[in-house]
């Protein structure tokens, strides 16, 4: 008999890595032992893009998922494990908190597996003694927890010394079946550079725009191309860069707004670039850039969640944050130094082996096989 694993996120069609993450996940995950099963918790794709009515009708939807998450946990006796993924920010927190308390009220063992990390929220948790152990009640006793970085679990110890061996490290994943091939950079002369992610400050656009403008100024704009992949986080932001870069005579031809591309048409797109930038303030483990480095491109990334663990001098250089002069001279440093670019099929090699959703599945299973045994 296979007992069920219960996860909990947004509806699957909905935008965003933990969405993205999720439906590769059950695509992949096979096991004899266990049984994957989904409960939509959370505000619905269809309100993207009003955010007034999303909020307004946000505590509706969660009333209405919360009952029936209740009632699935009490008559399905086959539910042995909840698993919820909040990001480290206090609407998450609380809607997860709840299904974390229910499920241990109805019998179920818990895993949280944190998918993004807000250090101010981590930081006022850890010095508000009350938050502190409403925190560790909550999310810590008896459960376990996955994070995304080796900074995230000593975060997590740092308030539960006791939690060490529950607390697993891990990634999100890539399909290996959808890469592409890196293509043949020939003798071409022009550097390609890719962002792909949601078009909005958090995740540095701006700092990226200034760095095209500052690598303008220095003349070494024509050593380059840039494509900006990716949706707008509200209406008339791309307009609004896209007038700044007129401002200072940046053409189309030099950096391109292509929106949001999807399915075959973005891995294809990613091999015809040679160098990844995301200069984000706050991640977990972005898809985007194991996709990147799973597609051969050198990549150029903030020191934050995983990234300080997954790039290294070989594959990347980390930049810090909120910095467009990094971003320019890291870009200059990878234009004098071609060597670099040469180093995409040992990237590709490593990243498809140690980011393969297959892999990743195993190391779950592992987890939930050891939960279901554990008394």
């Amino acid at each position: 008999m296979k007992y069920k694993v219960l996860i909990l996120t947004n509806p699957l069609n909905h935008e965003g890595g933990v969405v993205n993450y999720y439906n590769l996940f059950f695509k992949h995950f096979k096991s004899d032992a266990v049984a994957l099963k989904h409960a939509s918790i959370g505000s619905r794709a269809y309100l993207f893009y009003y955010p007034t009515i999303k909020r307004f009708l946000y505590p509706f939807y969660f009333v209405f998922d919360l009952f029936i998450y209740a009632l699935r946990l009490f008559f399905d006796r086959k539910i042995k494990i909840v698993q919820v993924s909040p990001s480290l920010i206090p609407v998450p927190l609380i809607r997860d908190g709840v299904l974390v308390i229910i499920a241990k009220i109805l019998g179920k063992k818990v895993i949280v597996f944190y998918r993004g990390w807000k250090l101010p929220v981590y930081e006022k948790i850890k010095s508000k003694v009350c938050l502190k152990k409403v925190f560790n009640y909550v999310f810590q006793n008896n459960t376990n927890q996955i994070v995304l970085a080796s900074a995230f679990k000593e975060d997590l110890i740092k308030l539960n010394p006791k939690k060490s061996k529950d607390v697993f490290v891990t990634t999100t994943a890539i399909d290996k079946s959808l890469i592409k091939t890196p293509e043949d950079r020939g003798d071409s002369e022009i550097i390609r550079v890719m962002f792909l992610g949601r078009v909005e400050d958090l995740k540095g656009i701006e700092e990226l725009i200034d760095a095209v403008i500052l690598l303008n100024k220095a003349e070494e704009l024509k050593h380059f191309t840039f494509s900006i992949v990716g949706h707008e986080a509200r209406q008339g932001y791309i307009d609004e860069l896209k007038k700044k870069l007129t401002a200072y005579d940046i053409s189309e031809s030099q950096l391109k707004f292509l929106g949001r591309v999807d399915g075959e048409d973005k891995y294809k797109l990613y091999i015809k670039h040679d160098v990844y930038v995301l200069p984000s303030y706050t991640e977990g483990c972005p898809n985007s850039v194991l996709e990147a480095l799973a597609s051969g491109l050198f990549s150029i990334t903030t020191p934050v969640g995983a990234l300080n663990d997954i790039i290294t001098e070989h594959n990347g250089i980390l930049i810090p944050l909120k910095d467009s002069d990094s971003i320019k001279n890291a870009l200059i440093r990878v234009k004098n130094d071609r060597a670099l670019l040469e180093r995409g099929k040992d990237i590709c090699k490593v990243a498809l082996d140690q980011f393969d959703i297959v892999r990743i599945c195993q190391n779950f299973e592992n987890i939930y096989t050891a939960l279901l045994t554990k008394k």
